[in-house]
């Protein structure tokens, strides 16, 4: 029969308005997404591989004050930093007072330089033509001496000026644009889920091969369980949010250490 047919599709009414229904074939996220669309409350998933543009059905969700948990195990790498940077926001905090001390710093050296190399300009002016004079004179020697201290004196401030504009004056931390779940490898403790679960309103429930992306949603050829009895949704639920709140067995990403990975940190 499938040979023959594109999908196969089976449903087990339960009672009125709970049941089992089966689906084989291409466009298995079909009715997955409608129920994604129309969620009101919460929606859960785990899924070992995401899509850059599937994120943006969920932060739609979030926008509309749906409870959104998302687990996942790999990332391909050519989506890697846009997909962490549409789930990673960049908290950029000045500090004022380390930004006055380098104004004033920088200005304060940045004189002395100027200043210091004016004065060792003219003395040297000085010495060059009385000894071009041919006046060998102490006082001509040391007043050459004297710029090239002064000269050296014009450097080093101006190396202090280009030290304080390099004073850290900008803090970064990172947090959650939705709440997310990134189970990378530990140490090479890897934790990979390859399970295939998504959780609507409480109310219905998803298994399956059915990867949260977009060749998974259409073109690939899956299968999928949709499920809307009650007591297996509250069963399901249960385990989902314990792998979420499970911080031992499926650990949580690093937050700052995955947002120092997509992010640049200008300091000063």
């Amino acid at each position: 029969m499938i040979s023959n047919r594109r999908n196969f599709y089976f449903k087990s009414q339960i009672n009125i308005d709970e049941a089992i229904e089966v689906y084989v074939g291409q466009n298995s996220g079909k009715q997955l997404n409608e129920d994604l669309r129309n969620a009101k409350e919460e929606v859960l998933i785990i899924s070992p591989y995401i899509d850059e543009s599937k994120l943006d059905e969920l932060l739609r969700l979030k926008n509309r004050s749906v409870n959104v948990r998302l687990a996942f195990s790999d990332l391909n790498p050519n989506q890697f930093k846009n997909i962490l940077k549409k789930l990673i926001h960049q908290n950029k905090e000045t500090n004022i007072k380390q930004r006055e001390k380098r104004e004033k710093l920088k200005n304060v050296f940045l004189i002395l330089s100027i200043l210091f190399l004016v004065v060792a300009v003219l003395l040297l002016s000085y010495s060059v033509l009385h000894l071009a004079s041919k006046e060998y004179s102490i006082l001509n020697f040391g007043i050459l001496f004297m710029s090239l201290l002064i000269m050296n004196l014009s450097f080093h401030f101006w190396r202090k000026k280009n030290k304080a504009e390099r004073i850290e004056i900008y803090r970064y931390d990172y947090s959650e644009k939705l709440n997310f779940k990134y189970l990378r490898d530990y140490y090479g403790e890897r934790m990979f889920i390859h399970s295939k679960i998504y959780l609507i309103d409480k109310k219905i429930a998803y298994v399956g091969s059915l990867n949260f992306t977009n060749k998974g949603f259409t073109s690939n050829f899956e299968t999928r369980v949709r499920i809307t009895e009650r007591d297996k949704i509250n069963e399901l639920r249960e385990f989902v949010h314990n792998v979420f709140d499970d911080d031992i067995n499926f650990k949580k990403h690093e937050l700052n250490w995955l947002g120092k990975k997509v992010y640049t940190e200008e300091k000063y």
